[in-house]
Order: structure tokens, then C-alpha cells, then sequence
């Protein structure tokens, strides 16, 4: 049975709770961890729940075909979130689901940010917007690469293109991100914290 709005919203108002006491105790790991992980919980279910992940795909469809079109390909839209790739074998059809649509690694990005306690509120508010316009950034570009590789390749890669090449690429791409705006600085926060210590 899927949740209801009510049930969203109580779920929502429990974990707000649960984070704000966790805050208020400065137990900051529990803390990080519950918030974080709650939060990208809650925005996967608000996007079940609301029909938001269906909007997201049909946005990204309709853009990723734009993007072929540019480099060639005439790629035709298949109801909302269909590409349907031309190629050498006839016609191939991809979907753009949720698991395609990086709703899951823009909310771990929020998540992760937002809630971590070394950032201040306008680094966070900087790392969270830079973090989700990248990562949707390299999600379409994933997309393409799919597109691209079943046209020029045939039907026969679609399952090669999405779940090597595309993943492959996506995962590079997430990583050196995530290294780039949450890592990097916390080894640099940590390391001045050691040296201060030293120090004193």
C-alpha cells in the first residue's frame, strides 16, 4: 500500500523532531545521520506521493531529446518519459524511471549538506545548489551517452549502454562531486583543526 499525505506528514513532523532533539543534545553524528538520511527518505516518498518524480522524468526526456537533436539524432518522444533511438536494427525504446533520474543523488546531496555541521548556513545553502544543478547536469549527460551509444551501436546495447557505460560515467561523475564539495573540505576543516591543536 503506498503512504498517504497524512502518513507523509506525520513521518515528516516525527523525523523534524527527532532531528531538532538530536540538535539540541549535540549528539552531531546521530544527528547528521538522521537528518541526512530522513530527509532524502521523505523526498523520495513526497515524490511518489506528490507525482513529482514523474515531472522530473518527463523534464529530463524532453531535454535529453533536445540535446540529441543538437548533436544529430533525432530522437522522438514516447509518451512522458520514453526516448524512443533511432539506430541500424530499427528502433529502440529507453525509459527514464526514477532510478534514471538522479532524484536519489540530488536529495543525498541536500541531505548530506545541509545537515552537516561544520558548514555554515551559506556555504550549505551554496554546496546544495552548486551539488543538485551538477549532479543534474551529469545525469543528463549519462543520458545522452545512452542515446548516443545505442544509435551508433544498435538495440542490442541498450542494456550495455545503461547499465556499464551510463553507470560507469554517472559514478565518476558523483564521485569527483562529492570528493569536490563535501570531501575536500572536510579533510581541509579537520587538518586545520589538528594543526590549531598542535599548536595550542
Amino acid at each position: 500500500m503506498s503512504p498517504t499525505l497524512l502518513q507523509l506528514g506525520l513521518g515528516a513532523l516525527l523525523w523534524a523532531l527527532l532531528t531538532f532533539a538530536l540538535w539540541r543534545q549535540r549528539r552531531w553524528l546521530v544527528f547528521y545521520v538522521t537528518g541526512a538520511f530522513g530527509f532524502i527518505l521523505l523526498v523520495l516518498v513526497a515524490a511518489v506521493v506528490l507525482d513529482w518524480d514523474t515531472t522530473l522524468e518527463a523534464v529530463q526526456a524532453g531535454q535529453v531529446a533536445a540535446m540529441a537533436g543538437v548533436l544529430g539524432i533525432d530522437v522522438d518522444l514516447m509518451g512522458a518519459t520514453g526516448l524512443a533511438i533511432p539506430n541500424h536494427t530499427g528502433w529502440a525504446v529507453f525509459d527514464i524511471g526514477i532510478e534514471c533520474s538522479a532524484l536519489l543523488e540530488m536529495s543525498a546531496i541536500i541531505g548530506l549538506t545541509i545537515f552537516y555541521p561544520a558548514f555554515s548556513g551559506g556555504r550549505k545553502a551554496w554546496t546544495a545548489a552548486f551539488g543538485t544543478g551538477v549532479t543534474y547536469a551529469i545525469n543528463l549527460l549519462r543520458i545522452l551517452l545512452i542515446v548516443a551509444i545505442v544509435n551508433a551501436f544498435g538495440t542490442s546495447w541498450v542494456f550495455s549502454a545503461h547499465a556499464v557505460f551510463g553507470r560507469v560515467f554517472f559514478f565518476v561523475g558523483t564521485v569527483a562531486l562529492y570528493w569536490y564539495i563535501i570531501t575536500r573540505p572536510t579533510v581541509a576543516y579537520v587538518t586545520a583543526q589538528v594543526r590549531e591543536g598542535a599548536d595550542g
